[in-house]
């Protein structure tokens, strides 16, 4: 190889190594428009097991961001945790007020949708349709547990199609009444609909026969107070349901997330241990429920702290 070959090979290969640093650490394996709303393409993105868990089951999760903003982006990391482990995993799209103009009710339809269309396409992925898991933080919680609850606010698909297996939730929006989250946006925005914001408040539609739920939630997080998370658990078990609420002292809203230190103040780089913790915890719950076969043992880096917010000293 010449010299000038040689320089147009070195050149190549910094455009691939370009190209490859471009791409996300997360990205899924493939994107599929399922669902069309106007003029509006909602997208699911997919996440493939290299090779699927013997129990064939899929997990749709959905992002937060307060009904608002956000992006499936949000949970790629875990979509790809459960990917690794054999789960089939989708991250949809829905329609957002900020980006969308729209309200809490198309959020929660394009959820049903959804879910429906993942059951639908069930054996293109080799899926058991009897397997299905949602989950989803904050607000995306709330979205994976209505598609569980008969609140009927999706009109046009019937609710078997979109009904979970089971609820992987963290901190997910459990109560908008008064005392909870978002309720006066919540009743401004669904007058036009003529529902009650009741229909919307999971904690108020607990009814026998809900799937098995996982939540977790820090002691200190003001969207989903621990007394509001105690007082779901106990009227969940009372209905006869499987629930398990699992609180972790000192954290906040979204401790869950691997970037949450940063949130905190903390240094870049620095190992959130809630992470790994409620990643372990969700692991758990899909073996012990048989979504997954196998347990594992999440590795904790040494460094990995909980990054509680750190008090300002007062002079």
């Amino acid at each position: 190889m010449n010299i000038r070959n040689k320089f147009l090979f070195f050149v190549f290969l910094m455009w691939a190594a370009g190209l490859q640093a471009q791409k996300p650490a997360f990205a899924p394996d493939t994107a599929i428009v399922y669902k069309k709303a106007g003029p509006v393409a909602l997208k699911i993105f997919i996440f493939l097991p290299k090779h699927q868990n013997p129990e064939k089951s899929a997990l749709v999760l959905f992002h937060g961001g307060g009904w608002n903003n956000g992006k499936p982006a949000y949970m790629y990391r875990h979509a790809r945790y459960f990917a690794n482990r054999g789960m089939t995993v989708f991250c949809p799209e829905y329609r957002l007020r900020n980006k969308n103009h729209t309200t809490i009710v198309e959020a929660v339809r394009d959820a049903e949708s959804a879910m429906a269309w993942v059951r639908k396409h069930a054996a293109a992925f080799h899926i058991n349709p009897d397997k299905i898991v949602a989950g989803g933080g904050s607000a995306g919680g709330h979205l994976a547990i209505m598609t569980a609850l008969d609140t009927t606010i999706n009109q046009n698909i019937p609710p078997a199609d979109f009904r979970p297996d089971a609820l992987l939730l963290f901190n997910p929006v459990l109560d908008v009444s008064k005392n909870g989250y978002g309720h006066q946006r919540i009743v401004n925005e669904i007058k036009p609909y003529r529902l009650s914001w009741q229909a919307f408040s999971p904690i108020d539609n607990i009814r026998p026969g809900l799937p098995p739920v996982l939540v977790m939630v820090g002691d200190k997080d003001k969207v989903l107070p621990k007394p509001t998370a105690l007082r779901f658990e106990e009227k969940m078990k009372k209905a006869g349901n499987d629930c398990t609420v699992k609180i972790y002292p000192g954290g906040e809203h979204t401790f869950f997330n691997f970037g949450y230190a940063k949130k905190m103040g903390y240094p870049p780089g620095t190992k959130n241990r809630y992470y790994y913790e409620t990643l372990q915890q969700a692991d758990n719950f899909l073996v012990n429920h048989g979504f997954l076969s196998g347990h594992v043992q999440i590795k904790i880096p040494k460094s990995a702290i909980y990054p509680i917010k750190k008090q300002k000293n007062k002079e």
